[in-house]
């Protein structure tokens, strides 16, 4: 081990002995207000270090903190394995585990940036009438005086209130009760006087309809006196004309006021600007039609008519070949008869009106859209929610045209622009247009806090390389690159000081052209007095470190130990860290000579976000990597657009034709996501070789005379497992205000099995222990039962020997998670198999990169093709087939740069180029 201690005159944050997971007794030191970098290969217990036991014990302290409710749970709640940290500061962790799938979360609402625009917009925007095109204003007594001022200034007016009936009262009556009150004067439409006294009910009955009951008379002047009593003739203009006043003056200028937020022109009521009605989150600001989505289903005419060759005698409608679709068959086939349509000729034959017509039916057939709505109304069926689910997509809503906020929410206008437009620019045109904002010193006054707070986030979005999304994007349409960044910008948008950032590979989905710009940011937050600790491989953030902790030597039970400790320099010169080596350049790869294709996939026509009309050739048989920078449109084409229509996905991207799927067997996509999220799936669950464990324990005399069969030594149904924690291993506490916290059962210890499960045995072992082995000694030890090894070896191919075969699938890293669904594509893979991977080297040192690319080659050898989404260069150089998009992200990017050998690939445009031969 190589170290270099911190300076003993400069605070740190000292680590005495930490042991969590695979630590090996880790002691080391984190200078206060510096950026120091864990790394170390995949599985050496970085994440342990930063947040299993650095953030956690931060937590734990905070919690100490909070009420005596929260308190009485800390005696239960186990501390970090470690017997000193000192000099913790509050600790913030950005994580990229547990990616957001809600559709309702965007950009904007996950970066906060929506929240302040729904205040800016609350308290400076301005609503004009959707009918009208005029100026919508406040309608309380104060407001209207105003603008009544403000129009009819030094002139003679008339306040008049139009007379409602009554129900009950006779006119009679009602001119002798404003008689009553004081009012004697009506106003007619020709601006003549009528005295009531002087009105027989059936004149006053007539009169009222078109006049106006006088309030008062009086000139508009400045003065304290003259604003009172305008302000009162309006009030009670407003009370006798239930909430309408008119002002007339003597040249019959007429304005209507309404004590209402409502267009004085045509009458129209609206909701108040407040910040809810810029909210789809919201029942006040949602669109009605869509419930605040911005889109709604719809039938799926590829799904539903999949091969258009076909014809209605063959079977061209999909529903209608499955057994509840049979009668609905038979009505299609009844109804062409008498429709005259006919049914032994291909689908895509028929004139566009009977394709229409099979659609939408007529009076005497509902169609096959009739066919759903009858699906619709037995919803309470699983297998009617199937049938509408397989046959579904979704369109942009026509009421609110995708942007999900009601009309209301829309009229409201800042700089020329509603918020929906708002949230449409990309991050840098609208940092742009915030920093010219012009507003009234009334209104400046007003959201100069909330502006100024705007502008610094939106300005800290940018700086993280997000200036090409926009505020409106889903967050579950992001690559994990950005989802990580969206979460850092959140979190670095404010002003914290003194506090402790923990990051979890930032750099992951960033260009090498954008880490710079990364750097820069985790910097600048160090500068702010902050200490920055990130987790990461890449050599660039490694040597702008100020201290680097690099862990190893292997990964889990091989891991855990501090392999060199200190500046950069010292880590570069340790001779037998991995880490060392990449930045000495050791693992850089190099070029090789194309695989040769097998057959093609031709995308035409991808227009799906950014692209632009884009014609791609995808070789099959060949590692095909599709680089760019961070929004060139690389996730667009190969996520949304390739996979989606090959799998007829309801969202899949637009584009005219994805051409030669039918030479693929299946595609599979491998996300950096475990295939469970529940704590309960584990290594040998998810590959099938807890089956014959439990079979093999069950086969043993001691479980026979017990009378265990298999299901005895499975922790997720009764028998064998504690049915205290029903053989979860841990106990949930509802925190109610707070996470909920979890901790090991008291009665099973954590082991999730009675003690009579325990106490059984194959070859010395328990079930407990057999779970508790890594997976490289389960491959030893059952090295004889072949329906075991086989399951488990791939995990070994991918460099996941190390997980213990009882280690929970929700604690995996991305990288962790990303392997072991190669492992399984290795598996289960056959020819003819498209494999798509989203950033595969996310979470891998350079040292593993090599492994990965082995198993590429082994999935290449048994005739499968694999599409990859890289920035890495490693991975790029050994590409068989290199499709580069930009120039740049968002608008500036979406274009085909390039599609080629890696080697030949030369451009000073492209910044993949530039890093490739750089």
């Amino acid at each position: 081990m190589t170290t270099q201690p911190v300076s003993p005159t400069r605070p740190a944050i000292r680590i005495e002995n930490a042991r969590s997971h695979n630590l090996a007794g880790v002691d080391c030191e984190i200078p206060l207000g510096s950026l120091t970098v864990i790394t170390g290969v995949s599985g050496s217990g970085k994440s342990t270090l930063a947040f299993d036991t650095l953030y956690a014990e931060g937590q734990r302290r905070y919690v100490t903190s909070l009420s005596t409710y929260a308190r009485q749970f800390l005696e239960r709640l186990p501390r970090p394995e470690v017997d000193f940290i000192s000099h913790l500061p509050p600790a913030i962790a950005i994580e990229r585990r547990n990616r957001v799938t809600n559709a309702r979360s965007t950009v904007g609402t996950a970066t906060e940036i929506l929240d302040h625009l729904r205040l800016l917009y609350a308290h400076a925007g301005t609503m004009e009438c959707p009918r009208c095109e005029v100026p919508v204003q406040p309608g309380d007594v104060g407001a209207v005086s105003q603008r009544v001022a403000d129009r009819f200034a030094g002139q003679a007016v008339t306040i008049g209130a139009a007379l409602a009936k009554r129900e009950g009262e006779t006119p009679a009556a009602q001119r002798d009760r404003l008689a009553r009150e004081g009012y004697t004067r009506l106003l007619d439409a020709e601006g003549g006087i009528s005295d009531l006294s002087e009105l027989s009910a059936r004149e006053f009955s007539a009169a009222r309809r078109d006049g106006l009951l006088v309030i008062d008379r009086l000139a508009v002047r400045d003065g304290p006196g003259e604003a009172a009593r305008l302000s009162d003739a309006i009030h009670q203009g407003f009370a006798w004309g239930d909430g309408t006043c008119h002002v007339v003056s003597r040249d019959r200028d007429r304005a209507r006021y309404r004590n209402a937020f409502a267009c004085d022109t045509c009458g129209d009521t609206f909701a108040e600007p407040t910040p809810a009605l810029f909210s789809f989150n919201s029942a006040l600001g949602a669109c009605e039609a869509c419930e605040g989505f911005g889109r709604v289903p719809g039938l799926d005419r590829e799904r539903v008519i999949p091969d258009p060759s076909k014809s209605l005698a063959e079977g061209a409608v999909a529903p209608f070949q499955t057994p509840g679709g049979r009668r609905a068959h038979e009505r299609l086939l009844a109804a062409c008869e008498d429709a005259g349509v006919p049914i032994d000729v291909p689908v895509d034959e028929l004139d566009p009106d009977t394709r229409d017509w099979l659609f939408t039916g007529d009076e005497l057939w509902g169609g096959i859209r009739g066919f759903f709505v009858r699906l619709e109304r037995k919803r309470y069926k699983v297998q009617a929610r199937v049938m509408i689910a397989r046959y579904r997509r979704f369109d942009p809503c026509p009421d609110c045209d995708g942007t999900r906020l009601c009309e209301a929410a829309r009229a409201v206008s800042l700089a020329g622009r509603d918020i929906t437009e708002m949230l449409a620019l990309p991050l840098a045109e609208l940092a742009d247009t915030l920093e010219n904002l012009s507003l009234p010193p009334a209104a400046e006054e007003r959201i100069v806090r909330v502006l100024a707070d705007l502008r610094a986030r939106v300005a800290t979005a940018v700086e993280a390389g997000l200036g090409y999304i926009t505020l409106d994007r889903p967050v579950r349409t992001l690559s994990g690159g950005e989802t990580q960044r969206i979460q850092l910008a959140a979190a670095l948008g404010g002003t914290l000081t003194a506090s402790l950032y923990v990051l979890d590979e930032p750099s992951v989905g960033l260009h090498a052209r954008d880490v710079a710009r990364l750097i820069g940011i985790l910097q600048r937050v160090r500068d702010q007095g902050n200490t920055v600790v990130v987790v990461e491989h890449a050599p660039e953030v490694v040597a702008a470190a100020d201290h680097v902790i690099d862990l190893g030597p292997g990964a889990g039970h091989r891991g855990g130990r501090v392999m060199a400790e200190g500046p950069v320099a010292v880590v570069r010169d340790a001779a037998e860290s991995l880490t060392g080596r990449a930045l000495r350049g050791d693992f850089d790869l190099v070029d090789r000579e194309p695989r040769p294709a097998t057959g093609k996939l031709e995308i035409r026509g991808a227009c799906e976000n950014n692209l632009r009309d884009l014609d791609v050739t995808v070789p099959l048989g060949q590692l095909v990597a599709f680089s760019g920078v961070s929004g060139a449109g690389k996730t667009t084409l190969v996520r949304s657009v390739l996979v989606g229509q090959l799998r007829r996905e309801p969202d899949r991207g637009a584009c005219a034709a994805v051409l030669g799927g039918e030479a693929l067997e299946e595609v599979v996509l491998v996300e950096p996501e475990p295939p469970s999220k529940s704590p309960r799936s584990n290594a040998a669950t998810v590959t099938g070789a807890f089956d014959p464990i439990r079979k093999r324990f069950s086969e043993t005399r001691e479980a026979k005379a017990h009378g265990a069969g298999p299901g005895w030594f499975s922790f997720n149904v009764a028998g064998g497992r504690c049915e205290t924690c029903e053989g979860s291993g841990e106990l949930v506490v509802d925190m109610q205000f707070l996470d909920d916290v979890r901790m090991p059962c008291d009665q099973c210890l954590g082991t999730r099995y009675r003690a009579e499960a325990r106490q059984l045995t194959w070859k010395g072992l328990s079930i407990v222990d057999v779970l508790g082995l890594s997976v490289d000694e389960a491959v030893a030890r059952f090295h004889d039962e072949r329906a075991i090894v086989t399951r488990l070896t791939p995990l070994v191919d991918v460099g996941l020997g190390y997980l213990s075969l009882g280690q929970p699938l929700s604690t995996l890293s991305g990288g962790e998670a990303q392997r072991l669904r190669l492992a399984q594509a290795l598996a289960d893979g056959k020819p003819g198999t498209l494999y798509v991977f989203d950033e595969p080297t996310m979470g891998l040192h350079p040292a593993d990169v090599e492994r990965l690319l082995g198993c590429f080659e082994q999935l290449l050898d048994r005739g499968a093709s694999i599409v990859v989404t890289e920035h890495h260069t490693a991975v790029l150089r050994r590409a068989d087939h290199l499709i580069d998009l930009g120039p740049g992200g968002g608008p500036e990017g979406g274009k085909l740069l390039y599609a080629g050998a890696p080697a030949d690939y030369r451009d000073d445009r492209s910044p993949t180029a530039r890093a490739l031969h750089g």
